[in-house]
């Protein structure tokens, strides 16, 4: 995450880095991305409202919206969380080709992750 914020951020490639998880506070989620390095901020979306607006299960779990509000791309960073082992790497690919005004040929991948721990909702 913090690679492709650093590479896509200059191309003026907005990132939004949420935390959905109800057993983790705005603080933890601060703290958590100052103990990892992140570069960026992490907002913290109390009552997974965002989460459930977007249907995410996992975290994390990635989506590229161009200019117009469309979805171009939901799923996985990578094909795999070990860096020896990507051979996809789905999410800059549909970056990369949202920048330069092509279609996105993968449009959704499986994301995979920890389980979003949810606020239930009454229904």
């Amino acid at each position: 995450m913090i690679a492709l914020y650093k590479d896509y951020t200059p191309k003026n490639v907005k990132f939004i880095f949420v935390n959905a998880n109800r057993n983790e506070s705005a603080a933890d989620v601060r703290d958590h991305a100052k103990n990892v390095g992140f570069v960026f901020p992490v907002y913290k979306d109390a009552g997974n409202v965002l989460a459930d607006r977007f249907d995410a299960q996992v975290t994390p779990e990635s989506y590229v919206i161009d200019s117009s509000g469309i979805i171009r791309y939901h799923g996985s960073i990578d094909d795999s969380q070990n860096p020896a082992r990507i051979q996809v790497q789905g999410f800059r690919k549909a970056l990369d080709a949202v920048l330069s005004g092509k279609s996105v040929e993968m449009k959704e991948t499986k994301a995979f992750g920890c389980t979003i721990k949810k606020v239930k909702k009454n229904t």
